[in-house]
């Protein structure tokens, strides 16, 4: 049986309520963020406001979600009510690759900008391993120097070749690589290839796009801690010190997902969970 070992990311508190990650751009990534992948129009907008007064202090968004401008309403609801301040709010959105460059690239992130209205985002990707993404990357760096982007990473990038493609290249070297994780799908190799880069992880779809909220493995362990199977699988990417991104648009489910901190599991129900892949 392959043992899971631990990686070693530091962990530091980035609120009252929400620990991080802190990237080696200097910055703290909040370990949970609010996803955004196919929310659209009014529902995601309260979506956003409902994860901010929960307690959220994470975003994640794409220009390929065309979401954008009714997340940065969500935020501004969210900085009206009161829920929370730009300064303490980390905003992730993505650069598409396909048919971009250096300077579209930039102009990207310069509408992401305009849609969100806000004056600088804290992460912005490269949104899959497509087409000349070495070159877009350029962009992104452009995009850090002319302080509209605080930190920049990969998305999709799964294979060694590709993430080295960009690292050996960058004169920014990414600061986080987002993938699809679940207890059925852990991807170590690239998990463990990223952080022997310096690369933070955050785990996509940690639900399995809701496929493992009844897995009867996950459901068992969250009996013995009064927890839920959806809460179990996301604890167990907060005990593999990776960020997490579960996506709803349900108040009670949203709320449901942040409920994570009250609780650990042992080493067994860790290994367990990740022997399901």
């Amino acid at each position: 049986m392959k043992v899971l070992v631990l990686l070693a990311v530091g962990l530091a508190v980035v609120s009252a309520k929400v620990p991080g990650i802190k990237l080696h751009t200097g910055y703290e990534m909040p370990v949970i963020g609010l996803g955004t992948w196919q929310a659209t129009g009014q529902s995601v907008r309260q979506a956003v406001k409902d994860a901010l007064e929960i307690g959220y202090t994470h975003i994640d968004t794409a220009e390929v979600y065309k979401n954008e401008k009714e997340v940065g309403e969500g935020i501004h609801d969210a900085f009206a009510a009161g829920f929370i301040k730009r300064e303490d709010l980390f905003i992730t959105t993505k650069v598409w690759p396909q048919g971009s460059n250096r300077q579209k690239a930039l102009a990207t992130i310069h509408h992401s900008l305009q849609q969100l209205n806000v004056s600088y985002l804290d992460l912005v990707l490269i949104h899959a391993p497509l087409e000349d993404y070495a070159n877009t990357w350029k962009g992104l760096e452009d995009a850090v120097d002319q302080k509209l982007v605080r930190s920049i990473g990969i998305s999709n990038f799964d294979h060694r070749g590709d993430i080295d493609h960009v690292f050996n290249s960058a004169r920014i070297k990414p600061a986080v690589n987002q993938i699809n994780i679940h207890p059925t799908l852990n991807n170590d190799d690239a998990v463990t290839y990223s952080n022997q880069k310096g690369i933070a992880i955050t785990g996509y779809s940690p639900l399995g796009t809701g496929g493992l909220v009844k897995n009867p493995t996950l459901v068992a362990i969250g009996k013995k801690h009064n927890k839920s199977a959806a809460q179990v699988a996301l604890r167990w990417q907060i005990e593999r010190h990776l960020i997490t991104i579960p996506k709803s648009v349900t108040k009670k489910y949203i709320k449901e997902d942040f409920e994570i901190f009250d609780f650990t599991l042992t080493q067994e129900e860790i290994q367990t969970i990740h022997n399901m892949h």
